[in-house]
């Protein structure tokens, strides 16, 4: 299988408070690693919970930075413009001004925090909660938020509160939360949207992507056509690393092709 077809569609650069890795760092992994692009996907979480973290960035200069690195690398590699939007229901209406107010090639939708508590913290929000609480309130947030927002391409690592819920046994089985995952894969697939593989679940010692193949295939079978796959890196070390797995776990789901965007619009790369 060749991998110079494959973008990673999930890569945080220096734009993201929590990563030092410049975008320059970003494109010359992928072309080592023989990787057909990358697509940015900075973190924007208005009024996130965790001081630490100012979830924001220029986007007006980062896209200036893009185009700069699109005109030195020219075509032997996709850059791609994109952003992974961190959404609550108070900033609902703020986010989707960002994503109205700018272009982009890609956006990730994704819950970061619920009820006022970042999801990575081991505290706060699961304090109090066993397992299928947190995790059910925690689809249960995805599920009211884009039942009300809806400018996005995918929903970023479905079962996201499974790298930081402090439970012994992190899984999140289709038999258990069906009802739920049904509901939001099928509001999903209805309005033409998608999910993402994101392998970031095997740096985090989940031993699975997020989500898993289950999920996946699930998806697969209610008609889902929209998945891509990202690595969720930081760092250059993290850059399409578990992207095997990624793409067996795409094949076993049923699918035969990944998807990436560009000007908000799906590209089909076959897997075969």
């Amino acid at each position: 299988m060749k991998s110079n077809v494959f973008v990673d569609s999930h890569v945080h650069s220096n734009y993201s408070d929590d990563s030092t890795m410049r975008p320059e760092e970003a494109v010359d992994t992928a072309l080592a690693l023989g990787l057909k692009g990358v697509a940015f996907t900075d973190h924007y979480d208005l009024d996130f919970p965790d001081n630490q973290f100012l979830f924001e960035f220029d986007t007006s200069k980062r896209a200036a930075h893009i185009k700069a690195l699109r005109e030195h690398y020219g075509p032997e590699v996709e850059i791609l413009n994109g952003i992974e939007l961190g959404v609550q229901p108070h900033v609902l209406d703020k986010s989707a001004d960002i994503i109205h107010s700018h272009h982009f090639d890609f956006v990730i939708c994704s819950v970061h925090a619920v009820d006022g508590f970042a999801l990575a913290d081991p505290d706060g929000f699961y304090e109090d909660k066993t397992k299928e609480q947190a995790y059910r309130r925690y689809l249960e947030e995805i599920y009211q938020i884009i039942k009300s927002f809806d400018d996005f391409d995918v929903i970023g690592h479905l079962g996201y509160v499974r790298r930081y819920g402090p439970y012994e046994i992190k899984s999140m089985p289709l038999k258990i939360y069906d009802d739920i995952l049904d509901t939001i894969l099928k509001w999903l697939i209805e309005r033409g949207k998608g999910i993402e593989v994101n392998v970031s679940g095997y740096a985090y010692r989940l031993g699975t992507a997020i989500p898993d193949v289950d999920i996946v295939k699930r998806f697969r079978e209610l008609g889902g056509e929209i998945i891509t796959l990202g690595s969720d890196a930081h760092d250059p070390a993290h850059i399409g690393k578990s992207f095997k797995q990624g793409l067996s776990i795409l094949e076993r789901a049923g699918f035969d092709y990944v998807n990436y965007f560009k000007d908000r619009k799906p590209a089909f790369v076959s897997l075969k």
